[in-house]
């Protein structure tokens, strides 16, 4: 997790309690007045006080800092926190309307009816949003999952630690322990999966996005943390480390705090967040616009589909998707029901060198499923997957699992970002590529330049390669 990441609750929490003011307000006027006939953003004593309200609350929120320890607060203390903050807001109110001498044209009711619901829907609208991201968003699939790597004296003490502060956006999923074996235990309930001999393994196996390495100084257990580091790395795996890191030679490193841990973070490749967050937008409207297209190709393609092959239309399958997470790839039915069979006795006309199938010709497809490659039809349903958010417009080709668990260490860095219907690989005349490697190769090289502006152009040349049916069979 990036530190703009992780500053977004503090944001989304200004704007849960700007809505909360405006509704409080709305409802003010209404028991006042019988119904909502003042104008928030007119000129009228109310319209005015209105824009008041919200400058002075934003001054409030920023130089009280009442975002501090939000997610440590129990009931009682975030209730005192929003009367303290709202006690703040009547007396600055009351002082501005005095010194304008707007307090006779303002209705004594009405500022104690906004103050009070104020009171009571910022109070719920915190609890409500603390619940939403500590016990939904945390244990989604959408959250960070850490390994923790530490000694058995030190993993209670790091885990409790992590527990008091609360954290929303990354989840414990398992633990590494260095120097006793316990794997198969649990250590206040969380599982110890690996040792020093299996933590690579374990980790290009596991859904893992983070790892947070705690070692301490007298650990008798010989490892060489700089290739630890790397080996991680390699895998696309961000790297929070809390010891003494002076003399690693390795780039991408930020500084942060985990858990009130001060720590290094080393990754292949640290994303801005915001750029990330614009990344899921367009994904969002494209998956839509396209899953809409689907239902529209799907009147014309299913019945040519069923008349040649009786079956299923859509076609799924199990693939590996951003560090390791499974989800079902939608496509239209190209081949044979019985085409998954088959592929064993095939393998020895495989074109491709290494972890991916490709056959030109392949007598699984049939006379439609030809013509839905060619023109890329075939992939649309996947606009499915991008409105999910299991996929991205762009991004790297998602393998099978049968070809993921032959995946060495380094080869896990290629899913560091989601999957894509598209991307670099494809568009680059993907029919003459004949080594995995070069494949790997290509992700790797967009993961490492990634940019919106790079998605954008992909999208461009996909366009172009699907009208002129360059790279597909």
């Amino acid at each position: 997790m990036d530190l703009m990441k992780k500053d977004l609750p503090n944001k989304y929490l200004l704007l849960i309690d700007i809505s909360s003011i405006v509704i409080s307000f709305v409802l003010a006027t209404w028991i006042r007045f019988g119904k909502i006939t003042i104008s928030l953003f007119g000129m009228d004593v109310y319209g005015i006080a209105f824009a008041i309200i919200l400058s002075v609350y934003t001054a409030i929120y920023y130089l009280y800092n009442t975002y501090s320890n939000f997610f440590k607060r129990g009931f009682i203390e975030e209730m005192i926190v929003v009367v303290k903050i709202n006690i703040l807001l009547t007396v600055t109110i009351t002082s501005v309307l005095y010194i304008f001498r707007e307090g006779e044209a303002f209705s004594r009711l009405f500022f104690f009816c906004f103050i009070l619901l104020n009171m009571m829907i910022t109070y719920i609208a915190r609890q409500y949003y603390k619940v939403l991201l500590l016990a939904v968003y945390k244990k989604s699939t959408s959250s960070a999952k850490i390994m923790i790597i530490t000694t058995l004296n030190q993993a209670k003490k790091i885990l409790a630690r992590v527990r008091n502060e609360n954290n929303w956006e990354y989840q414990i999923t398992y633990l590494t322990i260095l120097d006793v074996d316990m794997i198969g235990k649990e250590i206040d309930g969380i599982e110890v999966k690996a040792d020093s001999n299996n933590m690579f393994e374990i980790a290009k196996c596991e859904v893992l996005d983070g790892v947070f390495i705690h070692i301490p100084g007298d650990c008798e257990v010989d490892f060489n943390l700089e290739f630890m580091i790397l080996e991680f790395q390699n895998m696309g795996i961000t790297v929070d480390l809390s010891i003494n890191t002076f003399g690693l030679n390795i780039h991408e490193k930020v500084v942060r705090d985990m858990s009130g841990y001060h720590v290094l973070t080393f990754s292949s490749k640290l994303f801005d967040e915001s750029q990330m967050i614009l990344k899921r937008i367009v994904d969002f409207i494209g998956g839509l616009v396209g899953s809409l297209l689907v239902v529209i190709l799907m009147i014309v393609i299913a019945p040519a589909i069923l008349i040649e092959s009786p079956g299923p239309i859509l076609f799924s399958q199990v693939r590996i998707g951003k560090n390791g997470r499974r989800f079902k790839i939608y496509k239209f039915r190209s081949m044979y029901p019985d085409a998954e069979k088959r592929k064993q006795e095939l393998m020895s006309f495989n074109e491709m060198n290494g972890l991916m199938f490709k056959m030109t010709d392949d007598p699984r497809v049939t006379k439609v499923g030809k013509f839905l490659r060619k023109t890329s039809l075939d992939e649309f349903p996947q606009f499915f997957n991008v409105l999910k958010g299991d996929m991205s417009l762009v991004g790297t080709r998602p393998p099978t699992e049968s070809e993921f668990i032959q995946y060495e260490g380094r080869h896990k860095r290629r899913l560091a970002l989601k999957a894509g219907i598209t991307g670099l690989w494809q568009v680059s005349g993907r029919s003459n590529i004949t080594d995995f490697e070069d494949v790997v190769k290509m992700d790797l090289e967009y993961i490492d330049n990634w940019s919106l502006k790079m998605d954008v152009k992909i999208l461009f040349k996909t366009i172009g390669v699907v009208l002129l049916r360059k790279g597909s069979r």
